[in-house]
């Protein structure tokens, strides 16, 4: 039984095989740069940067806490309740609603048919 376990140990090779060798790389003489690059840079030239090296140097991004440029440091006027917003409780202004509800009836959602729920309860199937 062992000598027949290493008799089919194997490399793997894929069962798939390519007719011919490797295709070259056509190089266009036409080619030119994208309007949208920078300086007109093109892939595989001097001046393009690998991904490689670009991805080595860039930093994560940093979150930066919100800061109220209006409040003075040492004196507000509203509590310190520890929230970075302040509610301003003001009246509603025109075309303003004051919940969901009070929406014209083309904003509202429809509610379902009874024939909308029984196909869903079912799977999908009629």
């Amino acid at each position: 039984m062992r000598q027949t376990a290493v008799k089919l140990a194997q490399s793997y090779t894929p069962m798939i095989k390519f007719v011919g060798t490797k295709h070259p790389v056509l190089k266009h003489a036409g080619s030119a740069a994208h309007p949208c690059t920078v300086d007109g840079i093109m892939p595989g030239s001097e001046a393009c940067q690998p991904a490689g090296d670009f991805l080595s140097k860039l930093q994560p991004f940093q979150v930066i806490p919100y800061k109220n440029k209006k409040a003075s440091p040492g004196k507000s006027a509203a509590p310190q309740s520890g929230s970075k917003y302040e509610f301003v409780s003001r009246p509603l202004q025109e075309n303003e609603v004051s919940s969901i509800f009070e929406l014209s009836p083309r904003f509202k959602l429809r509610p379902f048919d009874e024939s909308e729920i029984e196909s869903i309860n079912a799977g999908g199937a009629l």
